[in-house]
């Protein structure tokens, strides 16, 4: 842990895990897909988006079929995002209101998973931007998480 991700050293202690995302997003498609009798999930994952994306593009592909617990097509995995937003333009489709006020991404509101190199890399991470672009939210968590956010030192 210390010399792969020492960032993470200040959470150890805290009972947290990404098993949200597993309930959250990862299970029901799951479930839809077999409900519609899918042979494989249609996921917009980009490879540019985590080094473990991009060596599983790169080990896999696009699609994986009888690799893992489940059939995965990913149309998506070799665009980059700069192609996502120059598609966007040339067909002139609808967007978030999110991305006008600043958001890179609109995954689930108080995930703090990546959150420790965000503001390296905007000047802001996403629970300050919270604060500004949904102050009730905002308040909800922080009444809630502040003193972990702090004991952790996460900026908010």
């Amino acid at each position: 842990m210390e010399r792969m991700y020492p960032q993470a050293l200040p959470y150890l202690n805290y009972n947290i895990s990404d098993l949200c995302c597993e309930k959250l997003k990862k299970s029901p498609l799951k479930r839809m897909a077999k409900h519609m009798q899918m042979q494989c999930s249609i996921i917009g994952t980009l490879a540019e988006e985590s080094q473990i994306r991009k060596k599983d593009w790169i080990t896999n592909g696009s699609n994986i079929f009888f690799q893992k617990k489940d059939n995965q097509c990913r149309p998506l995995s070799f665009w980059t995002t700069q192609d996502i937003w120059n598609y966007i333009k040339l067909y002139k489709l609808p967007v978030s209101d999110l991305y006008n006020q600043g958001y890179q991404r609109n995954g689930c509101m108080y995930c703090g998973f990546g959150l420790c190199s965000e503001r390296r890399k905007f000047g802001i991470n996403r629970f300050e931007r919270l604060a500004q672009t949904h102050p009730k939210q905002y308040e909800y968590m922080i009444s809630r998480w502040a003193s972990l956010f702090t004991e952790c030192g996460i900026p908010y």
